[in-house]
């Protein structure tokens, strides 16, 4: 499936082969308005201190499923149902592999990642992963 919205985990269908095949980035801004449809990209978990940021056509993007099970010990915060939040370590995950939507929120990124997590005083709360 080709990216159609901002905020999408994608990777090139077709690599050149001095690219990591494996290199995941996520769409920051897409334009359709244009002859050829193009997208502006940030790399993800590249190793350097600085991602890099590249307009792309949209037509050698693919959006993939994102792993969720490196999630499970790690400290995060969640979105609950409620709208308030819950800091804790993450003791479950709601799909094991998903198609992840970012959306940039006031005060940072909100996903569709359902998680339950365990708070410091030991009690379980269930929501959506927020990122700071």
């Amino acid at each position: 499936m080709k990216p159609n919205k901002t905020g999408q985990i994608v990777k090139f269908h077709t690599p050149y082969p001095d690219e990591d095949p494996n290199q995941r980035y996520v769409v920051l801004e897409i334009h359709f308005d244009v002859e050829k449809p193009r997208a502006l990209i940030k790399e993800l978990n590249g190793g350097r201190p600085f991602a890099s940021s590249s307009k792309v056509l949209v037509e050698e993007l693919e959006v993939i499923e994102v792993e969720t099970a490196d999630l499970i010990g790690r400290q995060v915060t969640i979105n609950k149902a409620d709208y308030s939040q819950a800091i804790g370590k993450v003791v479950k995950v709601s799909e094991q592999k998903i198609l992840v939507d970012l959306t940039k929120g006031v005060k940072g990124v909100e996903t569709n990642v359902w998680l339950t997590i365990v708070d410091e005083c030991g009690k379980e709360h269930t929501g959506a992963l927020f990122v700071i």
